[in-house]
């Protein structure tokens, strides 16, 4: 399978797994209001960042020992003790620490965590090792089959009236279903590990944890600081204003996903030109839906917002500021993904490690002088720095040329469209229909103008049709 191809079915997944979410979240937002989905979120918020923290420096060394080819038996085997051993550790901390917890949360929630966070892992696990077999698209398709299992579960305990405590069974349940079906795929081949293996897995993973730990910081950081500053309704508006903008961002990471992998295997090979022409794709395409989502949220974002309910439309300028801190923050990714790919996960880290200091430092600044505005704001401002700092390192190691034009096409795209966006917010009434209307011919104006000004856009749409064009 061609690597666009890859790229294009790890998106289809992300954007089906996305809009299963966003069909389901409207139904909550509609139904539960947005204290009690402010509440899952913290919960969740706390659930990913134990995740995050205990296992996702393990999450990648999987991924990239495995993805070198060698002895995978035993990087598989020492990756499943490794797991094992540290979620044990974490149910101890947690118990230990049961009312620390429930008081953060303002509910008994610490037994439900624990059960939420190992369905999480199950998932993690199954996903880096497809993804470290090369098999990105299999990975990717676990999405889907774990939202849309989990946006059942969930608006069926809603539905039956169980509230929060619903939404978390839903969310474990379809973590579990999604891990064993993804296990089918998996190649189990075991063989026990020695010291080498744990070593190599521990020698990369102690630098690349910070990676993942900064990517989280990044998603929901602003979300455990505005749990100490301010109410659960307005936490709510603001994860509902960070799940469109994380919509906009499925292709940048799906791209992100199929490139790590091939990168570190050409690193292998020693063949830098391939790496160069690895990243100019990446970076020409991080930004193919986020460009336009940014323009598209300043025109009608308030619009997209209403449609959760009345009281979400607050969120705007606030949704405007977390798209361009995604659109930044995707071009970033990008240098932190290649450096890992390189076998740098040491400079990562350092970028990483400036990117979480700062970020953490914002956000509590930020966040008890401006409200949850600042938090947006300070998640730009960290996106800011990790481009600048990733671009400035990177580039002493491999030739990095940012290609300006296929950008400044997407850019030019959006004119057009937001003359038709523009007109229809000038004219018509904010409603679900309109507000759907408007999207969809926002967005087939961008892209029919984006194929015809873009020769490069035509030619990667040819080159990665299922059939050669013209259907022969």
């Amino acid at each position: 399978m061609k690597l666009g191809q890859i790229s294009f079915v790890t998106f289809a997944s992300q954007i089906a797994s996305s809009v299963f979410g966003f069909v389901a979240t409207i139904y909550l937002a509609r139904t539960l209001g947005p204290g009690v989905l402010g509440t899952y979120f913290l919960v969740v918020a706390v659930v990913v960042w134990l995740k995050v923290i205990a296992f996702g420096g393990v999450q990648s060394a999987i991924t990239k020992r495995l993805s070198e080819g060698d002895e995978p038996g035993a990087y598989i085997a020492a990756g499943t003790g490794l797991f094992a051993a540290i979620y044990a550790v974490l149910v101890v901390g947690l118990y230990l620490g049961r009312d620390l917890v429930d008081a953060y949360i303002g509910r008994p929630v610490t037994i439900p965590i624990i059960l939420v966070l190992f369905a999480a892992l199950l998932l993690l696990f199954v996903s880096a090792t497809l993804q470290g077999q090369h098999r990105v698209h299999i990975s990717g398709a676990l999405s889907p089959v774990d939202m849309l299992s989990r946006s059942g579960l969930q608006i069926g305990a809603a539905l039956l009236g169980f509230g929060l405590f619903g939404l978390l069974a839903g969310y474990a349940v379809a973590s579990i279903v999604a891990g064993l079906v993804g296990a089918i795929f998996v190649s189990w081949k075991w063989q026990l590990p020695e010291r080498r293996h744990l070593w190599s897995v521990f020698d990369y993973a102690r630098y690349s944890w910070l990676g993942r730990l900064s990517s989280r910081t990044f998603s929901s950081m602003d979300t455990l600081v505005l749990g100490v500053f301010v109410a659960s309704d307005l936490i709510g508006i603001y994860e509902i204003a960070w799940n469109l903008a994380s919509l906009l961002a499925v292709f940048s990471l799906a791209i992100q996903q199929t490139v790590f992998p091939e990168i570190s295997s050409v690193a292998e090979d020693g063949d830098q030109e391939r790496i160069v022409a690895l990243l100019d794709d990446a970076f020409a395409y991080a930004g193919l839906f986020l460009i336009p989502g940014l323009v598209g949220c300043l025109l009608i974002g308030d619009f997209v917002l209403r449609v959760y309910g009345p009281e979400f439309g607050a969120g705007h300028v606030v949704l405007v500021i977390l798209v361009a801190a995604r659109l930044v923050y995707a071009y970033g990714e990008q240098f932190l993904n290649a450096l890992n790919g390189l076998d740098r996960p040491d400079l990562a880290f350092r970028i990483n490690g400036v990117f979480f200091v700062t970020n953490v430092g914002l956000n509590f600044a930020l966040v008890a002088t401006y409200g949850w505005r600042g938090a947006a704001v300070a998640t730009a401002v960290s996106a800011l720095v990790t481009v600048s700092i990733g671009y400035w390192v990177l580039s002493r190691f491999i030739p990095v040329s940012f290609p300006l034009r296929a950008v400044a096409m997407q850019v030019l795209a959006t004119v057009p469209m937001a003359a038709v966006v523009g007109c229809g917010r000038l004219f018509l009434e904010p409603s679900i229909p309109v507000t759907v209307g408007l999207v969809a011919v926002g967005a087939g104006t961008y892209f029919a103008a984006l194929f015809l000004v873009s020769g490069r856009f035509r030619t990667t749409v040819v080159r990665n049709l299922p059939v050669e064009y013209g259907g022969s």
